[in-house]
């Protein structure tokens, strides 16, 4: 996953299709993401690729349901794919009438971060933050009552970590057995936008300080030494090269 962090040019605007990328600032409903820390439609798509669990959120009349869940990707349903999970048959997600869009929200890693592991810290002292990378996707969610639909997607999912053998030891008639009390749940996207807060904004000894420390979190080590950190020198280098062109036009000629 680290490889493809690096693809796309972080510091670049990329040409993505309609619904991924990043929200115009004020955007209502949406996510808040500053334009340095905004993951590429290639950056998103890695993170969808693998399963991993997520928040389903969505709105009913009763209000706002929010479950934990493992989601899988699949490409069917238009450009940007599908999201699929199963919940327990009486969660009410799924007994009652969805109002709007569907959201999921994969938070990828996170980490606190102490300024101690700056460099910079030892001449000008700073606070602590947290880094996060994130996957915000919207979408038309679609309920699967039928429990060889819902048995299917939960073979595909946990076919993705481990041998069919697994279930299969389990037996048909129990596994028929326990489909039954689940339904499967399919989010058709519309919109998926990936934010990074990873320290892009920092000195690059900073960023590199960060890296170290956060060595046991490979993920986002990765990223900080892929993406942050290359950015970071291209923003250090270009404020440099701004404070030597400012200072050569206030010099007498």
């Amino acid at each position: 996953m680290g490889k493809a962090y690096g693809e796309g040019g972080r510091g670049t605007v990329a040409a993505v299709p309609d619904g991924v990328g990043r929200p115009t600032q004020g955007y209502a409903g949406r996510v808040y993401v500053p334009d340095h820390f905004s993951l590429t439609a290639d950056q998103t798509r890695e993170v969808l690729s693998h399963p991993r669990a997520a928040n389903l959120v969505t709105h009913h009349a009763s209000g706002l349901q929010a479950t934990l869940s493992p989601f899988f990707h699949v490409d069917r349903g238009g450009e940007l794919g599908t999201l699929v999970t199963h919940l327990v048959r009486n969660n009410p997600q799924v007994c009652e009438p969805v109002d709007g869009d569907a959201l999921v929200i994969v938070d990828v890693a996170d980490a606190y971060i102490s300024p101690t592991w700056y460099p910079t810290n030892a001449d000008l002292a700073n606070v602590p933050t947290w880094d996060y990378i994130t996957v915000h996707a919207w979408g038309e969610l679609t309920v699967h009552e039928d429990p060889g639909w819902t048995l299917r997607a939960a073979r595909d999912l946990a076919g993705r970590f481990e041998p069919g053998a697994v279930l299969e030891a389990v037996g048909e008639e129990r596994l028929a057995r326990m489909a039954r009390a689940i339904v499967g749940v399919e989010v058709r996207l519309t919109r998926v936008v990936g934010k990074a807060k990873m320290s892009q904004n920092r000195h690059p000894s900073d960023v590199q300080g960060v890296a170290d420390a956060l060595g046991d979190h490979e993920e986002l080590a990765a990223f900080l030494r892929e993406v942050s950190l290359p950015y970071a020198e291209r923003r250090h280098q270009l404020l440099a090269d701004l404070r030597e062109t400012k200072g050569r036009a206030r010099r007498p000629g």
